[in-house]
């Protein structure tokens, strides 16, 4: 027997053998080292991902809590805004009360206006904090404007006559009380709930 194959003596196959052997260590190291390679790139680009998204949280957390306090800013101003219109708004009534009040007839501005330009707005704040509280004060603003056209009748009539403006003197108090009222129902509300 010949100690050869394919034309190689055994010792040639065996050493053939074992540089494809090494060759394909190589080969193969050389293969988890690139997926090693592209598994920590993965890896890197997820931590950044994660950090990314960490900032991402911080700053909408952030976000958030300005947010939050520039409701309660705000929150706090609606409450000072309405307490404050209503406080406006009785004693303007309570004037306008005794400015009508009297048995003589009345000595009245060329101007009636009896609630405050920002009572509407107002009443919009007082909406979104309590409705009940709104509704007075809308309720309270139509007798006010029922009141004002009723003392812009009454500053028509003749001063010698009584007949011809005390029903209207009478009306605009009537209606002032009653916006007074209303007030009143909605400011003891404010205070207790929000006081």
């Amino acid at each position: 027997m010949s100690d050869k194959v394919f034309g190689l003596s055994v010792n040639q196959v065996m050493a053939y053998a074992a540089t494809a052997n090494v060759t394909l260590v190589l080969v193969l190291t050389s293969i988890n080292i690139y997926y090693a390679w592209l598994a920590k790139r993965q890896a890197d680009a997820s931590s950044a991902q994660v950090d990314s998204s960490n900032r991402q949280r911080e700053i909408a957390a952030e976000t958030l809590s300005i947010l939050r306090k520039q409701i309660e800013q705000q929150r706090t101003a609606d409450l000072a805004t309405v307490g404050l219109q209503l406080k406006v708004a009785i004693h303007t009534i309570e004037d306008w009360l005794k400015r009508i009040g009297s048995v003589a007839f009345p000595q009245l501005p060329d101007e009636i206006r009896i609630l405050p330009t920002d009572f509407g707005i107002a009443t919009q704040r007082a909406n979104a904090i309590d409705p009940i509280v709104a509704e007075n004060m809308g309720a309270a603003s139509l007798y006010a404007g029922e009141a004002e056209t009723n003392i812009r009748i009454l500053r028509s009539g003749n001063p010698a006559k009584p007949e011809s403006w005390k029903e209207m003197q009478d009306k605009a108090t009537n209606n002032l009380n009653i916006a007074k009222y209303k007030l009143n129902v909605a400011r003891t509300r404010w205070e207790s709930t929000n006081g």
